[in-house]
């Protein structure tokens, strides 16, 4: 009979079914396990990098932190130039005492921080660097002067605030240059006729 006869044919076409239909399970039991794999490698690599941005962020503050001055005689050595500067700054600008305490003020915090700061920065970054005296000092002083002419933008604010919206050296100037135009009006109307010239 023919059916007997194809019976072997169909159980091997009924196994190489099951065949395939395990080939599918596993793969994607396959890609499953794949994408798990992923997921896992995905998390440890965030992980890893998170704690390696920790560790490093406490290595840059341990660093930096380890450049700050310990005592009073190191403090006094790292502000006192600050400090120097800042009461030159307030001394000579024009104005009231306050102007003056406002402007030697913000030029010596400007300064020492931005000096500390940098300084800071650098050894916070590549701490072998300082050991070299001259990026020491260089550093600070580059810092120093950056945080000064920063602080002079804060002074410039608080001072206009205070004196009506212009500082004490804009007010100078306005007054100089009032007196100068005065002073060519005089002149011109001396010749004129008008005003007598007191500058002759």
């Amino acid at each position: 009979m023919a059916f007997p006869a194809a019976l072997p044919l169909l159980t091997k076409a009924l196994a190489f079914g099951k065949g395939l239909v395990g080939l599918g399970a596993g793969k994607a039991a396959a890609v499953a396990g794949a994408a798990k794999a992923h997921a896992a490698g995905v998390a440890g690599r965030a992980a890893v990098g998170n704690l390696g941005s920790r560790m490093a962020g406490s290595k840059f503050v341990a660093n930096a932190s380890s450049l700050m001055p310990k005592t009073a005689a190191e403090w006094g050595m790292r502000v006192a130039p600050d400090a120097i500067f800042g009461t030159m700054a307030g001394a000579m600008t024009p104005g009231d005492l306050g102007d003056k305490i406002i402007a030697g003020t913000a030029a010596t915090a400007g300064g020492a921080l931005g000096g500390l700061g940098l300084r800071g920065a650098v050894g916070g970054l590549a701490p072998s660097m300082m050991k070299n005296p001259i990026v020491d000092i260089t550093s600070e002083m580059i810092g120093g002067i950056g945080g000064d002419m920063a602080a002079q933008g804060v002074s410039d604010k608080i001072l206009r605030v205070k004196g009506g919206g212009s500082t004490p050296y804009e007010k100078m100037a306005q007054q100089q240059q009032q007196k100068l135009e005065q002073d060519i009006l005089r002149r011109y109307l001396s010749g004129k006729g008008g005003y007598p010239n007191e500058l002759v």
